[in-house]
C-alpha cells in the first residue's frame, strides 16, 4: 500500500501543479454567475428550495448540487472556494481511476499511467475549469461507487465479507443521482462488468443484494422527483443521438488537443464544443501516426503473442462502457460539450494504459509511449488553464470597472454593449471568451451580466441588458447606466451620445 500511495501521491501533486494557476482565478462565464446568483438570492434566502425546487429546467432536480453551491459560497463568497472544491474532487477522481485501473489490470505501472493520463487529459479540463459546476463532484461519486463495487466483488471472489463495500457503492450512487442525473449510468456499467468479466460467476446473494440496492436507489430517486413535480426530458431524434455520440467518441480519441493545436499552429477552433472538424484531422493524424510508430517500436517481436496476452474481456468492458456512459447525455441533450467526456476520459485512459502495458516489451518502452501522449495532454491542459485565467481576468476587470457602489440601492436599468466596430472571437467551450462574453453570451438567454452585477451590489433591483452596440444609446439619458466593453475588458461610459473614458 505504501508503494501505491507514493506513486499516485506524485501524480496528484503533478495534476495539482498543472491546475495551481487556475485555482487563483476569478469567475469566468455566465454559468459561474448564474449558479452563484441562484445560491445567494434563491436558495440562500429560502433554503427549503434546495429540496423543493427544480434546478433551472423542468426535468433537472439536483438538491445535492444546490446545497453544495450554497455551502461553497458561504465558505468563501467568491471563486476561490469553488475552484478549490473542483480541484479537490478532480484529484479524488484521479486517485479513484488509479484504484479502478489497478483492480482491472493488477499493474501498478498501468494504474499510474491511467491516473496520469486522466488527470491531465484536456477533455476533463472544462469540468474542472468552470468554477461553479459540480460535475467533478458528481463524477467522483460515480467513480467512487464503481470502485467500491469492485472492492465488493473482489471480497466476494476471496470469500470475504462484501456487504459493507457494496453498501458504500450504492449509497455513493444515490448521492450522485441527486447531484447530476446522468450518473445513473453507473448501474449499467456495473452490470456490463458482471456480464463480461465476472469470473467466477457471482453468488446469488451478491446479485440479489446488488439488484435490491439498485432498485431502492432508483425508487428513492424517481419517487422524490415525482413528489417534487419534476418532469422527464424529451427524447431526441435518432439521427441527432447517433451524430452526437460519434462526435463525442471521435473527440475523445484525438491524441492532440484542438486548443493546443490552435495555440501552436493557428488551426481554427471547431464551431461545436467537441473537437470533430476537418482542420484537426491532419495534426491529429500525424500525432496518431507517431504514436503508432512508437507502439510498433516498443512492442517488439513476436507481435501475435503479445496481442494474445491482452486482457480482451476487460478491454471489451471498457470499450462498451465508454459509449454507455454517454447514453444519458446523447438521449436528451441536443448539443455536444466537452465536460460530458469526464467519465469517458477516465475509462479511455484506463483502456489505453492497460492495452499499452500488455503490448510493451518493457517498462521503459511503456513509459516512452505513454509519456509521448502525456506530454500532449499536459501541454493542452496548461494552455486551456491559461485561457480560462485570461477570461477570469477580463470578467473581473469589467465588474470592477462598473460603478457597482452607486448601484447598491434603488432601481437601475443598465445597458452594456461591445465597443462599436469591434467583434469578439468565435467561442469554443469557455476557452475563447472575451469582452462582455466573459459575463454573458446573448445566444444562451442566461442573464449572466445581470447576475454578476447583482452579486457585486447585493441589489436585485438592478437590471442589466447586453444589447447591440448600435442600439446602446437608446435610453442612455441617465448617468451611470450605459457602457461599452472592449475585448480586453476596458469599460467606457456612454451618455448623451458622448463617450467618456471611465
Amino acid at each position: 500500500m505504501r508503494g501505491h500511495g507514493a506513486v499516485f501521491g506524485l501524480i496528484l501533486l503533478a495534476v495539482a501543479a498543472a491546475y495551481a494557476h487556475l485555482s487563483g482565478a476569478w469567475f469566468c462565464g455566465y454559468d459561474d454567475f448564474n449558479e452563484s446568483y441562484r445560491a445567494v438570492f434563491f436558495d440562500g434566502t429560502m433554503p427549503s428550495r434546495i429540496v423543493t425546487a427544480g434546478h433551472f429546467t423542468p426535468f433537472m432536480y439536483r438538491p445535492v448540487t444546490s446545497a453544495l453551491q450554497l455551502a461553497t459560497w458561504d465558505a468563501g463568497h467568491g471563486a476561490l472556494a469553488f475552484r478549490i472544491r473542483n480541484l479537490a474532487t478532480h484529484l479524488l477522481s484521479v486517485a479513484l481511476v488509479y484504484g479502478i485501473a489497478f483492480f482491472l489490470g493488477r499493474s501498478r505501472a498501468a494504474a499510474a499511467a491511467a491516473a496520469a493520463l486522466f488527470g491531465m487529459s484536456p477533455f476533463t479540463n472544462e469540468a474542472v475549469a468552470v468554477a461553479i459546476w459540480t460535475n467533478t463532484t458528481a463524477y467522483a461519486l460515480l467513480l467512487g461507487s464503481l470502485f467500491a463495487f469492485f472492492l465488493a466483488f473482489r471480497a466476494l471472489s476471496e470469500r470475504r465479507a462484501w456487504g459493507y463495500a457494496l453498501g458504500v457503492s450504492l449509497l455513493a450512487a444515490l448521492v450522485a443521482l441527486f447531484t447530476y442525473e446522468p450518473t445513473i449510468v453507473v448501474f449499467a456499467i456495473m452490470f456490463a462488468y458482471l456480464a463480461l468479466c465476472a469470473r467466477p460467476v457471482p453468488l446469488r446473494g451478491f446479485l440479489s443484494a446488488l439488484a435490491a440496492g439498485m432498485a431502492l436507489d432508483l425508487a428513492i430517486f424517481f419517487g422524490v422527483r415525482h413528489a417534487v413535480g419534476i418532469t422527464g426530458a424529451p427524447l431526441l431524434p435518432a439521427g441527432t443521438i447517433v451524430k452526437n455520440l460519434i462526435e463525442y467518441l471521435v473527440g475523445l480519441a484525438l491524441p492532440i488537443d484542438p486548443v493546443l493545436a490552435h495555440a501552436l499552429f493557428g488551426i481554427p477552433l471547431p464551431a461545436s464544443s467537441v473537437p470533430l472538424h476537418v482542420e484537426m484531422l491532419l495534426p491529429a493524424a500525424l500525432f496518431a501516426l507517431a504514436l503508432v510508430v512508437a507502439v510498433a517500436l516498443v512492442i517488439g517481436r513476436p507481435v501475435r503473442e503479445r496481442f494474445a496476452t491482452l486482457p480482451w474481456a476487460t478491454l471489451a468492458f471498457l470499450a462498451i462502457s465508454i459509449p454507455l456512459s454517454l447514453v444519458p447525455i446523447v438521449l436528451y441533450r441536443d448539443h455536444v460539450s466537452e465536460y460530458n467526456l469526464y467519465v469517458p476520459a477516465a475509462l479511455y485512459s484506463i483502456a489505453v494504459a492497460l492495452g499499452l502495458r500488455h503490448l510493451a516489451r518493457s517498462r521503459a518502452a511503456f513509459a516512452a509511449v505513454t509519456g509521448l501522449l502525456l506530454v500532449s495532454y499536459v501541454a493542452g491542459t496548461v494552455v486551456r488553464n491559461e485561457r480560462v485565467v485570461a477570461c477570469a481576468r477580463i470578467a473581473q476587470t469589467i465588474v470592477g470597472s462598473l460603478p457597482t457602489g452607486a448601484w447598491r440601492d434603488g432601481a437601475w436599468d443598465v445597458r452594456l454593449a461591445t465597443t462599436p466596430g469591434k467583434t469578439l472571437p468565435p467561442r469554443y467551450g469557455i476557452y475563447d471568451y472575451a469582452g462582455i462574453e466573459t459575463l454573458e453570451v446573448t445566444q444562451t438567454h442566461i442573464r449572466g451580466a445581470e447576475d454578476a452585477v447583482r452579486l457585486a451590489t447585493g441589489n436585485e433591483r438592478v437590471r442589466v441588458d447586453v444589447v447591440p452596440a448600435e442600439t446602446l444609446e437608446d435610453g442612455c439619458a441617465r448617468p451611470r447606466t450605459c457602457y461599452t466593453v472592449s475585448a480586453n475588458g476596458d469599460v467606457s461610459e456612454v451618455f448623451r451620445s458622448k463617450v467618456r473614458s471611465k
